[in-house]
């Protein structure tokens, strides 16, 4: 279950947890948690504490609190670095409805998100590459809406 949190090392905590509960990190998993620790602007001995206090067994002093701006600006970049930098398996779309559900992003949250990251494709991205980078995403998306409603918020 997923406990909606505003604390910046517990989503850190959880988002390792998850890539580390198969035993492997993929390389697209230790991009997203490179991307996340950048995003939460974790100090520079954070994510090696965290992943230390996991490993051990221990909890964690809690951290900085991140508001509802932050949280949506953090998704997007993970999201970003998703869409174009990783092989989009199930294991890092877990990771990425993890961060929607702790982050309690709404429908019409997430689909304003989509809509600006395809907004900054047009800036960006060679026309080729876009269209194709959009039929990802749509696919993605869809595997995304699965695996989101199976995960259930614990309050």
């Amino acid at each position: 279950m997923v406990e909606p949190t505003s604390d910046r090392r517990i989503v850190f905590r959880g988002v390792v947890s998850l890539a580390l509960n198969d035993g492997n990190l993929t390389f697209g998993e230790k991009r997203l948690i490179t991307k996340l620790a950048r995003a939460l602007r974790l100090g520079n001995e954070e994510p090696k504490m965290i992943y230390e206090s996991i490993i051990e067994g221990k909890n964690i002093e809690k951290g900085l609190e991140l508001t509802n701006s932050e949280k949506i600006s953090t998704y997007e970049q993970v999201l970003e670095t998703f869409l174009i930098h990783t092989n989009k398996t199930d294991d890092e779309l877990k990771i990425i409805a993890y961060l929607r559900k702790v982050f309690e992003l709404s429908d019409s949250e997430h689909r304003a998100i989509l809509r600006s990251l395809d907004r900054q494709l047009e800036e960006i991205v060679h026309r080729n590459v876009r269209q194709n980078i959009r039929y990802e995403l749509k696919e993605t998306m869809d595997r995304l809406s699965e695996i989101v409603d199976n995960i259930r918020v614990q309050k």
